[in-house]
């Protein structure tokens, strides 16, 4: 086994020019840098240090922390005002339906835990707007269903997030209790909203205190340091009192992009220091693949498949037929939300940190994100075919 240096140096090129061939084959580059840990790791070359292996859920925690920070810029005023009531429903609409309908198809058809059921529920609305961006780009798409489902996909991942802040919250409150006890219902939704609350708070007040101080941080060099020393600060605050992360410091960038004026520097001056970070967080969750447990997680992976995409259609169609979208936007933009792939991976990371199953939950998401990536772009493909949008 190499030294953990040496480890560090393999992974981030071994990531990179994974990502390039999987880029090549016109797969995203998540794929890629997944697919590169897994070779790397335990049940791969098995090179990687264990010392790396062991500080992942750091990595995954700092990640973590500029990727919800990142997302936080959908919620402006002015971009809230712009999109419209379309994909406002549309967005809620596939969240909660998808939510509800792959929970209640663990619970009820495979008889797992309640709190199993309802965090595998709360990854699966996320989606990957690169993948839906990078189709359209490449076609050259244009019309009402193109401009719906990039409004859609840039803003319902923040929707996810607070439902999964909420849901994890729950989780951990009906694990502890070891099933639902219906005089305690009201002790666990209480101690979730509290953390839900907590998170929001937190993430607000330094948010605001930091919009106050920016004035100070002339140079893009010192605004880079305070954008970096900021998020870590609130993701650290929140982990020590066992907060979101993710919620925090999605409300961080919520009140930066709110409150500085012009925004865009607070956001873009990461543009040049994320990436390598992003790509590490996926390597190590490939490597963190339990590929032991593959076969104990087939049924539940698959009927997170099968039920995945057909809830997120029904939420869509649900959420169009509400606003009064156009029938293309009715009928196909549910296929457009099939892909899936760093966030998805980035809350099953949190449930690994937060739930004894997270393991399992880990491994799932892990492969299941590899079947939607695959599939994912040549449906975006399709429902912006059947709709003559390309």
């Amino acid at each position: 086994m190499l030294n953990p240096i040496l480890s560090l140096g393999l992974l981030v090129i071994a990531g990179f020019i994974f990502g390039r061939i999987f880029n090549k084959m016109g797969l995203p580059s998540v794929t890629g840098y997944i697919v590169s840990g897994i070779v790397m790791g335990p049940y791969g070359l098995n090179i990687i240090h264990k010392g790396i292996l062991n500080g992942s859920d750091f990595v995954s925690s700092v990640a973590l922390s500029f990727i919800a920070y990142t997302l936080g810029k959908s919620f402006t005023l002015k971009s809230l005002r712009k999109i419209g009531k379309a994909v406002f429903a549309i967005s809620i609409g596939e969240v909660v339906v998808s939510f509800l309908v792959v929970t209640l198809a663990l619970k009820f058809i495979l008889h797992q835990p309640l709190y199993l059921s309802i965090v595998i529920g709360a990854i699966a609305p996320a989606t990957a707007p690169a993948a839906v961006v990078m189709v359209v780009r490449e076609y050259r798409a244009k019309g009402p269903l193109t401009d719906t489902l990039l409004g859609v996909v840039a803003i319902d991942d923040a929707w996810g997030i607070m439902l999964f802040a909420f849901s994890i919250a729950l989780a951990r409150a009906l694990s502890m209790s070891k099933g639902i006890i219906f005089s305690s219902v009201f002790h666990q939704m209480g101690h979730a909203f509290i953390e839900v609350v907590g998170s929001l708070g937190i993430g607000f007040i330094i948010g605001y205190i930091f919009s106050k101080l920016f004035k100070f941080f002339k140079s893009p060099t010192h605004t880079l340091i305070g954008i970096i020393g900021v998020i870590l600060l609130t993701g650290g605050i929140c982990e020590e009192l066992k907060l979101s992360i993710l919620l925090s410091n999605m409300m961080l960038g919520t009140t930066i992009a709110n409150t500085i004026k012009p925004s865009t520097r607070a956001f873009d001056i990461l543009e040049g220091f994320d990436p390598p970070l992003y790509l590490l967080f996926f390597v190590l969750a490939g490597a963190s693949l339990e590929v032991t447990s593959l076969k104990a997680l087939g049924l539940i992976g698959l009927v997170y498949v099968f039920t995945r995409l057909p809830g997120e259609m029904l939420g869509a169609y649900i959420g169009a037929r509400i606003s009064k979208a156009p029938p293309n936007v009715r009928k196909y933009l549910g296929l457009g939300l099939a892909p899936q792939a760093g966030v998805a991976i980035g809350l099953a990371i949190i449930s690994k940190i937060y739930l004894p199953e997270g393991d399992l939950i880990l491994s799932t998401i892990i492969v299941t994100t590899v079947i939607y990536e695959l599939i994912g772009p040549p449906l975006v493909k399709l429902a912006l075919r059947k709709a003559k949008e390309i």
